[in-house]
């Protein structure tokens, strides 16, 4: 590697110098950036909790088709990360690469909540009417939040470049979104979902209406406060885009994207995301369905059990300072995917065995309860440390290939995730069809079968494909030393060139 450094230094060809790094950023600095995810959280609540069940057991839409324009635009949106993370990284303006895109996503963003949960009653009843509808409303939302959610992580890595300081930043970006997460479904589910005397509020219509224009307010308020926080950077940010020298030609997106794969960190990073992704895609198409049918969990519990991720917020702040004082970003994620791997199977595996305590109870709701909080801590963890280690990647690669590319390297990491993140859509909407769950059927009157399957998937499948990521991250090649290796070797190239 220091044979890399070298050469690649030596050989580079003359740039623009950004000029004098302040690694200096305030909380309040790091709050507003942060508050950007709130984009993405409320997108991850929406998908994760609502649209399945929405449109599948309140409007009757098959869950074939619901998963399926899902997958669909889960596909659209691993391809438009790569076209929009390639602009972005190209894109020349008085305002720099990346709060254009930040300003033009973020009322469309808004409004594509609304349109997700106001079918027009032209389209309501039928399928495939009703499937286009989804299927478009969807393929506008993810869009529209590449535009924030690629440029927010691609800054993340240019506004400092100190390794410690770019996991608090990192740490807050993510913080801010786990928090986001929980105090959504909290205040949603008891206040928008209210019920009747006979009718669950998760499935009457005009809740969930309520629900897209609040998501609506919630990201279009933190988007611009994002946008806010983070424009004194701008210079900066213009100076570090000098230092890209972006491929010509229209083949140049794929040109970029495939030069990201010369790096094994890299590569191994991706398969990371492949079974990650996988995973939560999988569990997160199912979690409405698991704990509305499988553990029969009221609104109002539900509600309450969000709050575990406000616990694992608060405790993930001295935990991550504590644990990057003292350990390596990759033995951090080598921790964290340790704990899913003994953490996602086990209440599964004790209520199959008939060791679980009985649905209602209030001993199992105190093990939901620590099961999803622990595993609430482990995913912010994960985050945390890959897309910090992300960054350093970013660093490499430039002094390998010359040419600063954040957006890029941000871009496939992220198509990576979403490309198997589909496939668990288009796998749990056929499922579900498969294992015979109606649109008619009430929580406690399930089938013993069909609560079965559910629990094979979500327990021990899930488990399995774990394995592979504590692999790929056990050979994992960076460090602080390796850190600041790259960035001498940054430093010294950028000095000689503003020599000359």
């Amino acid at each position: 590697m220091n044979q890399n450094i070298n050469t690649t230094a030596a050989s580079a060809s003359t740039q623009p110098v950004a000029g004098p790094v302040s690694n200096h950023i305030t909380t309040i600095e790091k709050f507003l950036y942060g508050g950007g995810s709130m984009a993405l959280a409320v997108k991850n609540v929406t998908f994760n909790m609502f649209v399945l069940l929405f449109y599948k057991q309140v409007l009757g839409l098959s869950g074939t088709l619901t998963g399926l324009a899902i997958f669909i635009s889960v596909m659209w949106d691993a391809v438009s990360d790569l076209l929009i993370g390639s602009w972005s990284d190209r894109l020349r303006t008085r305002l720099g690469r990346r709060h254009p895109m930040l300003i033009a996503g973020t009322i469309p963003l808004g409004l594509s909540f609304v349109m997700i949960f106001n079918p027009i009653e032209a389209v309501q009843g039928t399928q495939w009417p009703l499937f286009a509808w989804l299927l478009v409303s969807v393929v506008l939302l993810r869009t529209f939040l590449t535009m924030i959610s690629i440029p927010l992580g691609a800054m993340g890595a240019e506004i400092t470049d100190d390794y410690a300081e770019r996991t608090s930043i990192v740490s807050f970006r993510t913080n801010i979104g786990w928090i986001a997460g929980m105090l959504l479904p909290v205040i949603a589910l008891p206040l928008l979902f209210v019920g009747t005397n006979d009718q669950d509020g998760r499935f009457i219509v005009e809740n969930y209406t309520q629900y897209g224009w609040v998501c609506c307010i919630i990201v279009i308020i933190f988007c611009f406060a994002c946008i806010r926080g983070t424009w004194r950077f701008i210079p900066r940010l213009i100076a570090v885009g000098n230092r890209h020298r972006p491929t010509p030609g229209a083949m140049g997106v794929l040109r970029d994207a495939i030069e990201t794969f010369h790096d094994s960190n890299f590569r191994r990073l991706i398969v990371l995301d492949l079974c990650v992704g996988a995973t939560f895609g999988i569990t997160a198409a199912l979690f409405m369905v698991t704990m509305t049918y499988y553990w029969e969990v009221s609104v109002g519990e539900l509600s309450v059990l969000s709050t575990g991720s406000l616990v694992a917020a608060g405790l993930i702040f001295p935990a991550t300072k504590y644990l990057s004082e003292r350990w390596e970003k990759q033995t951090i994620l080598k921790f964290a995917v340790i704990g899913f791997i003994i953490n996602t199977p086990w209440l599964i595996v004790a209520r199959m065995t008939d060791w679980a305590p009985e649905n209602g109870t209030l001993f199992l709701f105190a093990l939901l309860y620590i099961q999803g909080t622990i595993n609430t801590f482990l995913s912010i963890l994960c985050t945390i440390s890959h897309h910090s280690i992300l960054a350093d990647i970013a660093d490499e690669h430039e002094l390998r290939t010359g040419r600063r590319q954040e957006g890029v390297l941000f871009a496939v990491a992220a198509f990576a995730a979403k490309f198997v993140m589909g496939f668990g859509y288009i796998f749990v909407g056929p499922f579900l069809d498969i294992i015979g769950l109606e649109a008619t059927m009430a929580p406690g009157a399930v089938p013993e079968s069909i609560l079965t399957s559910i629990g094979i998937v979500i327990g021990p499948v899930m488990t399995i494909i774990l394995v592979i990521p504590l692999w790929m991250v056990s050979r994992l090649g960076v460090s602080r030393e390796r850190s600041r290796e790259v960035q001498a070797a940054l430093r010294s190239r950028q000095l000689g060139e503003s020599a000359t």
